[in-house]
């Protein structure tokens, strides 16, 4: 089998290069997008839709912040991988691999065992309705069993995205979403004999098509298909790079944890609001993870040139990598935006058949998905910070954006006559304020003096 080639971005055409980066990581995106979107869908479908969807979306927001916490030491290891690639210092990208599974797999079983344990807690913090509940618990206890599956796709996509190797996390992750997609309605509706499990049949396609995606990601890699090799042998932690992980992954863990708890806040609001508001936000959370899939893109692409290109001690071309990201997503998400606006209920009838849900739905179209363009280029700023090292930097600026605008512009404006679209609303505009105020930052470029490997500026 031919080795699959990985693209230096330190040489060559920028737009071309961060293209070539980002479209299979899209693409793969678009298929993660498809399977979550197949839950809700199958999920839809079933008698107690709304509730059903109710309780996906609420355990949904527990598990996405138990993840970041773990994720963001990921973030770390592809920074460093990207960087000591750049600086052409190829063993180090092996060691931050090995470093990275068994420190980041370490913290993320940690993780998982305090959300098992802590779930009525979280649950009720969230003001969970009763009669959810136990279907909220059991979605999310088997979803974070299979958790770990989840961290080891994460940690080796993101090291190989590092190394330009962009293709191998899309074939994993095409793999691990057609499966999931077949399985939803066998194991929700337990067609062809299969048991019918309800909600928890989503959960179970989910954490089996992750178990298939981590084996065949970790084979290839082991077996030396890709630029990155692995010799299980030679397993050990490196404290130096445990010490470099940390320093950029625990800024990013607090960043992203932060973030997902702020979303965890807003739903809380929203639950306050009924059943049917709860429905449409978590439908509309899927219609944002349609739009997140050209920005992840294109974010993770410049990630990956700003860690090479710095590691490289090519400032400009950094900066320039990022301008350019942020230009394209502005406008591919402008256009995307406008086109949802002229048809804001379609998008909602897909997932649910109770006419409240449709019709609530446009006002999240009209309140969230208008701004995304916005929000779509803070992410990129965010992940080019990470990708130069500034990790905490990038940590400051995300927690002032969520807690300073937000949050507070959602709970404000939901308390006037707007109510739940009052949300909606706040939310929108502060993508916008968070924007400008993270662009000026941005435009400094002290982030660009943060690279770990500082042997490459000798």
């Amino acid at each position: 089998m031919k080795k699959r080639g990985n693209i230096d971005a330190t040489e060559g055409s920028i737009k071309k290069n961060l293209w070539l980066l980002a479209w299979p990581i899209m693409i793969g995106n678009l298929i993660q997008v498809a399977y979550n979107m197949a839950d809700t869908f199958w999920v839809g479908k079933l008698e107690n839709s709304t509730e059903a969807i109710a309780a996906v979306t609420i355990s949904f927001s527990v598990i996405i912040v138990l993840v970041s916490l773990a994720a963001g030491l990921g973030v770390g290891s592809a920074t460093l991988a990207a960087q000591y690639y750049g600086a052409k210092k190829f063993e180090k990208v092996e060691e931050v691999t090995y470093t990275s599974l068994i420190v980041v797999g370490a913290v993320a079983l940690f993780f998982v065992l305090a959300g098992i344990l802590f779930q009525g807690p979280l649950f009720r913090l969230l003001q969970t309705p009763d009669h959810i509940m136990p279907v909220a618990k059991e979605y999310f206890i088997i979803i974070m069993v299979g958790m770990l599956f989840m961290f080891i796709f994460f940690i080796m996509s993101g090291i190989l995205r590092g190394v330009g190797d962009t293709r191998t996390p899309m074939i994993a992750g095409i793999l691990s979403g057609i499966l999931n997609m077949i399985l939803d309605p066998f194991l929700i509706f337990g067609w062809w004999g299969f048991p019918e499990l309800g909600v928890a049949g989503a959960a179970y396609a989910t954490v089996f098509s992750r178990l298939i995606a981590s084996i065949y990601i970790f084979y290839v890699v082991v077996r030396g298909k890709t630029f990155l090799k692995m010799n299980l042998k030679h397993f050990k932690v490196d404290w130096e790079i445990t010490r470099q992980l940390f320093k950029i992954g625990i800024p990013s863990s607090i960043s992203q944890a932060a973030i997902s708890l702020g979303g965890t806040v807003i739903i809380a609001r929203v639950n306050s609001f009924g059943e049917i508001a709860t429905a449409v936000h978590g439908i509309g959370s899927r219609l944002d993870s349609l739009l997140f899939m050209p920005a992840l893109g294109l974010s993770q692409a410049a990630n990956s040139m700003v860690g090479q290109n710095l590691g490289a001690g090519k400032k400009e071309r950094a900066y320039e990598s990022g301008k350019y990201a942020m230009k394209s997503v502005f406008v591919i998400l402008l256009v995307l935006g406008g086109i949802l606006a002229l048809f804001p209920t379609a998008f909602f009838t897909l997932f649910d058949v109770d006419h409240a849900v449709v019709e609530l739905g446009r006002y999240y179209v009209y309140g969230v998905t208008l701004f995304f363009a916005f929000v779509a280029c803070r992410m990129v700023m965010s992940h080019v910070f990470q990708g130069a090292g500034a990790a905490s930097l990038s940590m400051w600026l995300s927690l002032i954006c969520l807690w300073g605008f937000r949050v507070p512009f959602a709970y404000i404006l939901s308390f006037t006559t707007l109510g739940v679209k009052g949300v909606w609303l706040g939310m929108g505009l502060s993508f916008v304020v968070s924007f400008l105020f993270m662009y000026y930052y941005y435009k400094k470029g002290a982030w660009m003096d943060k690279a770990v490997v500082h042997e490459a500026f000798d």
